[in-house]
């Protein structure tokens, strides 16, 4: 047996998984991590003479390498250096070495071009000292290295000695252990040094589609975290809490248990020890020299893990997400040997199909309709905490209650650890469009592969309880080996929650049908489409991944990544900046608008159609799926945001500054909403609450461009609970100008306001052509409405009064708005900016935004923001819009 077989304990195919997951973040007891993500440098083997066992030596002259960022990739780090330009600006990216040029082609299927410099294996390395605690204490003689992603081949060497090799280290989402007592020095410095090979095209690697452009590394390098843990003789592994309710949920039985191991040559008497729920557990525990059993405190065994009317995790609209933790101890005369702990929800999801065929969830047994995003890492993979904290506040401040996840997104612990916190479903599984599909080009290694990536990643998934279901394939479902491989290893690993064979309607053999759809549309459609569309994208089903186009990020926000000479006319810097293969332009989008809207004749004129017509797009798809609920079950907006500056498909852009596609996802998804159904020209009113509701009243109002009434209708209602309840058919557009407002409001009983809801219509209709839809990317348009009416509203002042408070958490900013005009002030937009450089304050977190007021109506509204985030600026607050004379304040 070679050196580094015997060192890298457990090689075979179920590698470690979460262990990181399993440990305290902040504790410094021996057994808790020590994080190694300082002092890296980096550089290409192709210029490196040096031999693997000097590089991996303490001493070794490193000076002139290129800093290294980890976690992180090859490009990120001589991005980080400046070596490389900034990616993110115009056409860089295509001055990189190795670029990958051709947009029409997925870069993951390709070879890297011949003369790339990427083709080269790259050294990571960096020297650690090890903490004095980790050596002091006899109990904790065992000493293991861990890293939980690298991407993709890698081989590892520790104070000179090869400790894995890239036969052994293979697959970008497999998590990885070696014990390293014996080469650990504990005085001075340890060198540690990781040789990584890029993926190749056939490999399970991290993979970009036509969201945007691949790095020419491929995002080579330590994706994800590495550290140092030390333990007894007795290791504590994948420590689990399942928690199942009774058919009432009212009661729940708890299951804990963890996966011990022996790593010594003689056998050991240990004690296994459990918390959880003020509950005390220990039993007794014999292994065998290196044995490894999950050793399970069952309810059948400890009746104390019966729970009466326990606390429940919710999604955060529909209750508390309420967390417990679940500590673990393995001790050995009585000393520690092993220690974990893991937050835990005590939850249950189902699924089911409808009688229409859709996949229907339920929490604790009440029906969710899944309204969620896509949620994407950045492109280099550069991890931020405070973007991560920005991205999901989001989801919770536009009603969101879902993100999906999807291939090289099963990210960081963090990011799950925070969803659990706050409520937010996650959706996760394996990526389309490459080698995770191609089961035809799989070897018995890429088998291996799959079958460890699945282990590692389900492992530390489980214990999460906002992680509801695993899609095991993506736009197609795997063959039935596959599918049996994938649906063995949840079973085996007590996968607590619903699995879906794919994110298509493809039915399979093993698992019949999905009970979900992946129709599109990914380009520009028009809000009729989403309430007409009986045989693709439209309002029924669970569409797992959809979008009405591109989204054009604001002026301040287009200037940051397309140079200053090219913001208009629209040309192929912002095509770069569009997606890929058939999404490299934004034409389908333009030819709409221009139809619709009328030509734009400058940035400003074509950047406040687009925010109008994104806004009316994105509240009309929510809309349409609210209003058919439990017909439709559910619709995921592809995407919430972009790996890099984009054009397309965001909800807010790379710079975290929202637009119009925001707030009309926003209005739309509130949980008491009124609503426009321009299918059959009436208003509905969604509940989203659980109980029903009685005495509402609706109120509609119609009026001509020159704001003049032209007919109005109320009734008082009852709301069934979770339901969309009809209110009342509007009248006829007659006697009404070419393009019309159309204003809603919903009072409470008590006459207090509940919803309202502004529409911009015209009466020649948007026309769908069903006859010649290609593909489900888009359906093309026979007539378009004639909103072009908009351009003769007069410009309008309003009287603004701008205040601010300044809080514990952070600053709000109230602003009163009042339209003195006798027209229509057309979606009026607040920004928050940094008054000494323009930039936006970024996150801000608007009551609501691009909204219109009618003659002499008033509204207030607030802005909320960390101060932090103004970067020690003055903040000021912009006011302009559609037909709105800009003032700052």
């Amino acid at each position: 047996m070679s050196r580094f077989r015997s060192v890298l304990l457990f090689s075979s195919i179920l590698v470690f998984g979460s262990i990181l997951a399993a440990r305290t973040y902040g504790d410094d007891s021996p057994t808790s991590p020590v994080f190694l993500h300082s002092n890296w440098r980096l550089e290409s083997s192709c210029k490196v003479t040096a031999k693997a066992e000097s590089i991996s030596t303490p001493g070794f002259d490193d000076s002139k390498w290129h800093p290294a960022i980890v976690p992180g990739t090859v490009v990120g780090a001589l991005v980080a250096d400046k070596t490389l330009p900034e990616p993110n600006y115009g056409k860089n990216l295509n001055s990189f070495p190795g670029a990958f040029t051709d947009n029409k082609r997925q870069a993951a299927n390709l070879d890297m071009p011949p003369d790339s410099p990427f083709r080269c294996s790259h050294w990571f390395r960096t020297e650690f000292a090890v903490p004095v605690r980790k050596f002091n204490t006899f109990a904790y003689a065992n000493h293991w290295l861990h890293f939980l992603g690298i991407n993709y081949r890698a081989n590892i060497w520790l104070n000179g000695k090869q400790i894995a090799g890239r036969a052994d280290v293979a697959g970008a989402y497999r998590a990885y252990e070696f014990s390293i007592g014996d080469l650990l020095h504990g005085e001075g410095k340890n060198a540690l040094a990781v040789e990584i090979f890029a993926p190749e095209k056939n490999d399970l690697g991290l993979t970009w589609v036509d969201w945007n452009p691949t790095p020419p590394d491929k995002d080579t390098g330590i994706w994800r975290e590495v550290f140092l843990t030390s333990s007894g003789d007795v290791t504590l592994r994948h420590p689990f809490a399942n928690a199942k309710l009774d058919s009432a949920y009212k009661s729940a039985v708890l299951t804990l248990s963890a996966e011990l191991r022996n790593t010594s040559d003689h056998a050991v008497k240990a004690t296994f020890i459990a918390e959880a729920a003020d509950i005390h557990l220990t039993q007794p525990v014999e292994l065998a020299p290196k044995e490894s059993k999950i050793i399970r405190f069952s309810p059948d065994q400890f009746s104390q893990l019966k729970l009466a009317n326990p606390h429940l995790w919710w999604p955060y609209q529909m209750g508390e997400p309420y967390l417990y933790t679940a500590k673990f101890r393995v001790e050995i005369s009585d000393a520690t040997s092993d220690s974990a702990s893991v937050p835990f929800g005590i939850r249950e999801v189902t699924s089911e199909l409808t009688e229409t065929g859709g996949r229907l969830f339920k929490v604790n047994g009440k029906r969710v309709l899944i309204r969620g995003a896509a949620w994407t890492s950045d492109m280099l993979l550069r991890w931020d905490s405070h973007k991560l904290d920005a991205d999901l506040a989001y989801v919770k401040d536009m009603g969101l209650n879902t993100i999906r996840l999807e291939g090289n997104k099963p990210d960081r612990d963090e990011f799950f650890y925070d969803t659990d916190k706050l409520g937010i479903l996650v959706m996760t599984g394996w990526i389309c469009c490459d080698a995770w599909e191609h089961w035809n080009k799989w070897t018995p290694e890429t088998k291996k592969i799959a079958a460890a990536s699945m282990i590692d990643q389900a492992s530390r998934l489980r214990n999460h309880p906002s992680v509801f279901v695993w899609l095991y394939g993506s736009d197609g479902p795997p063959p039935a080996e596959i599918e049996n491989m994938y649906l063995d290893i949840l079973k085996n690993l007590e996968w607590p929650n619903p699995t879906v064979s794919s994110a298509s309607e493809t039915p399979t053999k093993v698992t019949g049908k999905s009970g979900v759809k992946m129709t599109g549309p990914y380009e520009y459609v028009p809000p009729v489409y989403w309430f007409t569309d009986t045989k693709a994208g439209g309002a029924y089903g669970y569409n797992t991944e959809t979008s009405p186009g591109p989204a054009i990020p604001t002026k301040e926000s287009l200037a940051k990544f397309i140079p200053k000479e090219h913001l208009w006319p629209i040309d192929d810097y912002w095509n770069f900046h569009a997606g890929g293969e058939r999404f490299t332009t934004i034409d389908v989008f333009r030819d709409a608008l221009e139809k619709r809207y009328g030509a734009p004749t400058s940035l400003d004129d074509f950047e406040r159609k687009s925010q109008a017509m994104t806004y009316d797009n994105q509240r009309s798809m929510y809309e349409a799926y609210a209003r058919n609920k439990y017909v439709s079950t559910g619709v995921i907006q592809w995407m919430l945001n972009n790996a890099w500056p984009s054009l397309i498909w965001h909800l807010y852009d790379y710079y975290l500054v929202p637009a119009g596609g925001y707030f009309g996802t926003k209005k739309a998804t509130e949980i008491v909403h009124v609503q426009y159904d321009c299918d059959t020209n009436s208003v509905s009113v969604i509940n989203g609450k659980y109980e029903a509701l009685k005495g509402y009243k609706v109120t509609a109002k119609l009026y001509n461009i020159d704001a003049k009434e032209a007919g109005s209708r109320d009734a008082t209602i009852d709301l069934a609970a979770d339901a969309a309840t009809k209110a009342f058919d509007l009248p006829a557009p007659t006697n009404l100008s070419t393009t019309y407002f159309l204003k809603l409001q919903l009072h409470d009983a008590s006459g207090n306001p509940v919803s309202d809801n502004f529409y911009w219509l015209s009466t020649k209709p948007d026309t769908m052509d069903w006859k010649h839809k290609k593909d489900t990317v888009y359906t093309p348009q026979k007539d378009f409405a004639d909103l072009t009416g908009l351009k003769s509203l007069p410009q309008v002042k309003l009287d603004v009064v701008a205040g601010s408070l300044q809080a514990s958490r952070g600053v709000s900013s109230e602003v009163r708005v009042k339209n003195p005009s006798n027209s229509v002030a057309f979606m009026v937009h607040l920004r928050l900016f940094q008054r000494e450089n323009g930039d936006d304050v970024a996150p801000a977190f608007w009551s609501d935004n691009y909204f219109s007021l009618l003659p002499g109506e008033e509204k207030t509204v607030s802005g909320h923001f960390n101060a932090d985030d103004a970067h020690g600026n003055h903040v000021g607050v912009q006011i302009d819009g559609y037909n709105i004379v800009p003032q700052t304040f």
